[in-house]
Parts: structure tokens; sequence; C-alpha cells
């Protein structure tokens, strides 16, 4: 059964699975936070926030002090530092030597027991609305080098310790395939009844993107 909040584009209800990871004392990294919506939904200031954009950066420290300006994949923080890495709709913007490298530091930065959080669309029929989208990556792509699962034939395993805590697809709501005109006759009158009770009574998603919540495992 799909539950219908996750029937949407709107970011807050996949905001809401990272808000229950985090703690008082969590220390946190926002890649990508844009307008601050992240924090802002937590309702923390002391979220550390990463801005490609200079603008956007300098606008951020305003609310947020621990906004850093750069461009991945490079982090400018220390190993282990970050008990939740968040990444909301940024990766598909990136190539994928330069996904990879990022699933690197963010490895680096995450501490043991931490937990790397990304949300990202799949392809889907608006995906290529947006000019910037290089391409959708799926997570099973993430899980394959953080984890012990698949082969890397082409890149270096980053790590073998990070399990799938929770994942949550985002659905959108799509047309029913089954159409008839209406015709005259006994046979196309109950075909085209049957086709309208179908279109109401049933409603067909499809998955446009997920959250995706990787565990970092205590030991090494």
């Amino acid at each position: 059964m799909i539950d219908k909040k996750y029937v949407t584009h709107q970011r807050e209800p996949f905001f809401e699975i990272v808000n229950k990871l985090i703690t008082l004392n969590s220390v946190v990294l926002d890649v990508g936070p844009g307008d601050g919506s992240f924090a802002k939904y937590c309702k923390r200031d002391d979220f550390f926030l990463y801005e490609g954009n200079p603008e956007s950066a300098e606008n951020l420290k305003y609310n947020y002090p621990n906004t850093f300006q750069g461009q991945l994949p490079k982090l400018p923080f220390k190993d282990a530092m970050f008990d939740v890495i968040h990444m909301s709709h940024v990766i598909e913007h990136l190539q994928p030597q330069e996904v990879y490298d990022t699933l690197k530091e963010f490895d680096r930065c995450c501490k043991p027991g931490g937990a790397i959080v990304i949300s990202a669309p799949l392809l889907w029929s608006g995906f290529y609305d947006d000019l910037s989208h290089i391409r959708p990556y799926p997570p099973a792509s993430y899980v394959k080098y953080l984890s012990n699962l698949g082969s890397n034939p082409t890149r270096t395993q980053i790590s073998n310790i990070y399990t799938v805590e929770h994942m949550q697809y985002r659905y959108q709501l799509v047309d029913n395939k089954f159409r008839l005109r209406k015709k005259t006759g006994l046979i196309h009158k109950v075909f085209y009844k049957l086709g309208t009770f179908i279109r109401l009574s049933e409603s067909i998603f499809t998955e446009t993107g997920y959250t995706l919540v990787l565990r970092k495992s205590q030991n090494k």
C-alpha cells in the first residue's frame, strides 16, 4: 500500500524521514542546501551547510553561521565529523565520476554509526525538463559502492560497511491506460462501463524519486 503523502513533489515528507535520525547533539551536514529549507524544517541553525553558489552561500550565513561555499566532490571538513550527511536533489546534476568521488568524501566525513541520506529523482517524464539534469542515479548505484553487494568492474569499492536502513520512493499518479471509445452494441457498452469503473476504482502510481538512508557500521 502506497502512503499518499509520498505522492508529491514537495520535499517536506522526505525531510521528515531524515529529521527522525537527528538528535539534539547530532552534527549534521546538508549538501546543496539551496535556501536552507531542510535546516529550517528541522528548526536548527547549527547545521553545517555546503553550498556551491557563492551568492546563495553568503545569504545563508545570515541565519546559518556554519555555511561553507565550494564545489563537489571535495568537502572542506575533517574525517568522521558528521552523524548525518544529507543531500537532496543534487546528485542528478553530477557526472558519474563526480558522484563516485562525492561518495568517497561522504564516507570519509561520516562518523562510524552515522548515516548518509540521498534524495534524488528517478527517470520520469519530466526529468529532462531541467537542462541541468545530467542523468538519474538509481539507489542501487550507491549501495553497490558502499556495501558488499554486487561487483564493481570499473571503479574501486569505496566501503563495505554500510547497510540500507530506509528506502522511500516518491510517486506520481498516472493515467490508467485502459481506454475504450464509446460505441453502440451491448458488448461495447459492457466493456466501456468496465473501463470507466477501472479508471475510477484503481489508481496507478509510478516511482519518480526516492530517499535512501545508508547506515555506516560502528566497526570498520
